[in-house]
């Protein structure tokens, strides 16, 4: 996608799972043209210690061949993904958006991602900005704080008013970051 839109220099942004979708993006191409890594509230190693155990339970609700189990799982997880949760009609449109994820990608994902990105990350020389709420009841702060401790270029922003998604519970302040982040970039 990067060379099809001949992006510049962009920023891989990473939430949730999507971190470690950003550092296997690293792992096969390098960090040559990527100006920097947002890794929002991100999964960069699968580990109980670093997961929550209400994470570790979706992993097995949200790929249940029983239809009404993984439908009440997805709507569970949504919960879970917000300190101030959203207000119904946006909450019903999540759930209808995650609905439609079929129960193989969520099986694939648990089955292949495995790898540990911890050195991926320390290796990519560019900057990165760790995201994370404080609330989050799916990843642990300490997930982010393991990224930090090993990449010297990053720093942590701690969001107090947010779960799993700053960047929804806190959106100016996120895109006042991650705008400030980019430039630096630049």
């Amino acid at each position: 996608m990067i060379d099809a839109t001949r992006l510049r220099n962009p920023v891989l942004v990473g939430w949730s799972l999507g971190g470690y979708v950003a550092g296997a993006y690293l792992r096969r191409h390098g960090g040559s043209g990527i100006a920097g890594v947002n890794l929002v509230d991100a999964v960069t190693k699968l580990s109980p210690d670093l997961l929550t155990e209400e994470a570790g339970a979706f992993t097995r609700t949200t790929t249940s061949h029983d239809l009404a189990e993984r439908t009440a799982a997805t709507a569970d997880f949504l919960a879970a993904c917000f300190h101030q949760l959203p207000a119904p009609s946006e909450m019903q449109r999540m759930l209808v958006v995650n609905g439609m994820t079929s129960r193989a990608v969520n099986e694939g994902f648990v089955r292949t991602a495995t790898i540990d990105l911890e050195p991926v990350f320390a290796a990519y020389a560019g900057p990165i900005l760790l995201t994370h709420g404080v609330h989050d009841r799916l990843v642990r702060v300490a997930m982010s704080e393991r990224i930090k401790a090993i990449h010297k270029n990053s720093r942590l922003s701690l969001y107090d008013n947010s779960g799993h998604s700053p960047f929804y519970e806190e959106p100016a302040r996120y895109g006042q970051e991650l705008a400030a982040f980019v430039k630096a970039g630049d």
